[in-house]
């Protein structure tokens, strides 16, 4: 085996680095280039339509509050398994 010096490392591991980022600069523009080459048109025309009237029934606001509650107990449960909650009351806060 040859000896290769301090220096000589250094300069092989600098222009090593400098190739790897050049090819991922490169990757990363062909990746950009993609949304132009590949552009589909678009002919949707959109027309006016009356939005419906959406009537709050006891039913859409008992599942509102369901979804909140478990929303709710998902983030207050975090990281911890093992604790138990118990839902009192719901109250909507603005």
């Amino acid at each position: 085996m040859s000896d290769i010096s301090l220096l000589e490392g250094l300069n092989v591991s600098i222009t090593s680095l400098v190739i790897v980022f050049l090819v991922l600069f490169g990757l990363q523009l062909i990746l950009m280039s993609f949304k132009y080459i590949f552009k589909e048109e678009k002919t949707i025309k959109k027309e006016k339509t009356p939005l419906p009237i959406i009537k709050n029934t006891l039913e859409e606001e008992d599942e509102t509050k369901t979804v909140a509650v478990l929303t709710a107990l998902i983030l207050a449960n975090e990281d911890q398994q093992d604790k138990h909650y118990q839902v009192i009351s719901i109250k909507r806060v603005r």
